[in-house]
């Protein structure tokens, strides 16, 4: 069959390959099928493209801020392509697969991981077997199999993501982006494992809570093979937790350290602040490694065990001052408004902050995303906004944050107001600018120039 696997736009402003429906389209193609990668963040029209292309399945892999223009992309599709088979996948769908499911645009969603039950729908379209597929939810309450997650000897067994279905020359043109610095100007992510143990009540959790691991050997093929084939010079690596086997972490790290020409690697998330040592970050440097950001998500130890984060706090500060003696450009990141926080707790936790060398903060609201522990208590006593009701809502916006939670202790006004202070004294301070300003290319200045100024 012929598959359109379509990447809605989201306004965070990250351009980052999704990783997750190339594996998918190269998934599709090892079972026999024909299949198409259409990226709205780069494509001019993709629903045109997608008619053009006049598959048979149609699949929308949708974070929440993507949901609705994927349906409005369904929706345009359904008219012209009524035969086609049109099924949801990703984050939000598979928080809400039975809401989704029965959405006139949509013909089922897939829950989970997909790499084996998109294949799976697309034989079973074929013999109208729909519930031998894994993790599918159809209109009319038909279900397939139980969703499963792939054994780390199936991550080894899965094809390269397929990125010869990109548009890579857009994406190279120098209009990656994800957070604040970049060293590469060709960049491209991976993903060495897969799954997070953490309880962290604001995150969904999408690739369950087991960690499995890709073999090293197999890992390093497929860095070596971005290099030979698409000219990469930078590896963004996209792993929940990388350091969590740690000889393992010192083994990938060492085989990066050893490749020639050298890489520049960065890591954008996946790195505990309390699971790093003197060892660990020496390592990282060695490998081509210039940027860390670590998930504190606050400096107030009462918010952090709201959120059943479980994080040292002075384990995390000493590791941040590590970093930077060893010459990491280290980023963090703050969430403010949690239930419960009171302005005195932002204070605290903006304070832990400030004392610390860093060099970016993504400092944000809290987004109550659908199937975390924290969307649950924000319904349960009535702290959504109007404005929660609109997926859209639902992304990090840095310089006009949508509030989407009001509490007893902070309106949604002040959550406003605080966010917006906290960029202020994180980023206007003389200190800050003198330290990081150098390391930005004139493009990154225009940019950030511009987010102040919109």
């Amino acid at each position: 069959m012929r598959v359109a696997l379509i990447v809605p736009p989201i306004p965070d402003g990250n351009t980052t390959p999704a990783l997750g429906p190339l594996y998918l389209a190269a998934s599709a193609r090892a079972r026999g099928h024909e299949a198409r990668v259409f990226d709205a963040r780069f494509d001019a029209d993709p629903v045109a493209e997608v008619r053009r292309f006049r598959p048979a399945v149609i699949g929308l892999s949708a974070v929440t801020p993507g949901y609705t223009w994927g349906l409005r992309a369904a929706a345009a599709l359904r008219a012209t392509l009524p035969e086609a088979h049109i099924v949801f996948g990703g984050p939000h769908p598979s928080a809400l697969p039975s809401e989704v499911a029965a959405r006139p645009e949509v013909d089922s969603v897939l829950v989970g991981e997909c790499e084996d039950s998109l294949p799976s729908l697309c034989d079973a379209l074929a013999r109208s077997r729909l519930e031998t597929v894994p993790g599918l939810v159809a209109r009319g309450g038909v279900r397939g199999a139980p969703s499963r997650f792939l054994s780390g000897r199936e991550l080894d067994e899965l094809p390269r993501p397929a990125f010869e279905l990109m548009n890579l020359s857009a994406y190279f043109k120098g209009t990656q982006t994800h957070g604040l610095f970049s060293r590469g100007t060709r960049i491209l992510p991976i993903m060495t494992s897969r799954g997070c143990p953490s309880t962290c009540t604001y995150c969904c959790r999408v690739m369950g809570e087991r960690l499995r691991y890709r073999s090293v050997a197999l890992v390093l093929e497929e860095v070596t093979d971005l290099v030979s084939r698409y000219g990469i010079d930078e590896l963004f690596i996209e792993d929940d937790n990388f350091t969590s086997y740690r000889s393992r972490a010192l083994e990938i790290l060492a085989r990066l350290a050893a490749l020639r020409p050298r890489l520049h690697v960065k890591f954008a998330n996946g790195v505990r602040a309390d699971r790093v040592d003197q060892e660990l970050l020496v390592a990282m440097k060695a490998a081509g490694v210039y940027s860390l950001s670590f998930g504190i998500e606050s400096g107030a130890p009462a918010t952090l065990a709201r959120m059943k984060k479980n994080l040292d706090l002075a384990l995390a500060r000493e590791n941040v001052l590590r970093a930077k003696s060893l010459g990491f450009l280290v980023g963090s990141n703050l969430i403010i408004g949690y239930p419960g926080d009171t302005e005195a707790d932002v204070e605290e936790s903006l304070r832990f902050f400030l004392d610390l060398p860093l060099d970016s903060m993504a400092i944000v609201n809290l987004v109550p995303f659908p199937g975390t522990e924290v969307r649950g208590v924000c319904e349960a006593n009535g702290y959504l906004t109007p404005a929660a009701r609109d997926w859209d809502n639902y992304y990090f916006g840095l310089n006009r944050p949508v509030i989407l939670i009001e509490t007893p202790w902070l309106s949604a006004t002040r959550t406003a107001r605080l966010v917006r202070d906290a960029y202020r004294r994180i980023y206007l301070r003389p200190t800050w600018m003198f330290r990081t300003l150098r390391h930005l290319s004139l493009r990154q200045l225009i940019r950030g120039a511009l987010f102040w100024l919109r």
